[in-house]
């Protein structure tokens, strides 16, 4: 790539002292050196904001992304979602990705997925994921949890499309796993007040605007450790999968999507309702149609507002 454009990568930081430094250095690490850094600490009560301070104060470190580094920190604690807001907000650049403060990236991720999107003029991408442990060691797919994860991305193939893979459930896994386009996230609207599904509300409205890239060849490393914030919201997941469904299906009834391959009945014609029912997903399908769901979307703006 000529004048490889922009990068800004977003990081929301809580709580996660023993993880954030590493998690930054993957980012300094990277291959690709057209970089934003852009930190947001969420009001973290342990040790993160001095680590942080360390870290972005060094030359080195200030010479890699050449000044383009910007550290906001709040004096409450305002959600996940403000933050990565907040920060792709301050950002300046013409992509963006945000990596969670207790995960990593491959140090070749934006070399590889710059390359694949600007190759395929793709809006929108994903990337492999690996699981790794407390002490970032891989964890093996038998683990109950890593396997879930693995097995997800392992079905992409069996669906005609990568936007199919992504209706049963998030194939990108995480928040951190996204690279895409400013233009993208201008015009779905940022990341809505969600604490359980954020990322897959936000991967599912992109998909009616564009058909995301699936790009294996770098890794995404998500961190299992037991304090994980998905573990602690079984009480909020059926509430938010209604919201996030019910706005997905009331969109993709609308006529000319601009993604042709987004999964619709206008583009798949009868096929669409013998696959959702095939993934007894149907009872969302008719929810999206029927005035409660209206009150879930109007609940979930309102609170988007806070």
């Amino acid at each position: 790539m000529t004048n490889p454009p922009l990068v800004s990568v977003i990081v929301p930081s809580y709580n996660y002292e023993k993880f954030i430094v590493q998690s930054l250095e993957s980012i300094v690490s990277q291959t690709y050196e057209n970089l934003e850094l852009v930190i947001v600490d969420d009001f973290s009560k342990d040790n993160s904001v001095t680590l942080i301070n360390q870290l972005i104060s060094q030359e080195k470190i200030k010479q890699r992304f050449d000044g383009k580094i910007q550290f906001i920190k709040h004096e409450v604690n305002r959600g996940a979602h403000f933050s990565i807001n907040e920060g792709i907000n301050a950002s300046r650049g013409e992509y963006i990705s945000i990596l969670n403060a207790d995960d990593l990236y491959d140090d070749n991720r934006f070399e590889v997925m710059m390359a694949a999107m600007y190759s395929q003029n793709a809006k929108f991408s994903f990337s492999k994921i690996s699981v790794i442990d407390g002490e970032g060691m891989l964890v093996d797919s038998t683990n109950g949890e890593a396997g879930k994860f693995v097995a997800v991305q392992n079905s992409i193939q069996d669906f005609p499309t990568v936007g199919w893979s992504l209706i049963p459930h998030n194939a990108a896994i995480s928040t951190g796993n996204m690279l895409f386009t400013r233009e993208i996230y201008n015009n779905v609207g940022g990341f809505r007040n969600l604490k359980y599904c954020h990322d897959w509300d936000f991967i599912l409205k992109s998909l009616i605007l564009t058909e995301p890239l699936y790009i294996p060849e770098t890794n995404y490393y998500y961190r299992l450790h037991g304090n994980n914030s998905y573990l602690q919201l079984d009480n909020v997941v059926d509430r938010e999968v209604k919201t996030v469904l019910g706005c997905f299906f009331y969109k993709c009834r609308k006529k000319n999507l601009l993604n042709s391959l987004c999964p619709s009945p206008q583009n798949w014609k009868s096929e669409f309702l013998t696959r959702i029912e095939n993934m007894s997903l149907q009872k969302f399908w008719l929810f999206s149609m029927t005035p409660l769901n209206l009150f879930y979307q109007l609940r979930q703006s309102f609170n988007d507002r806070k």
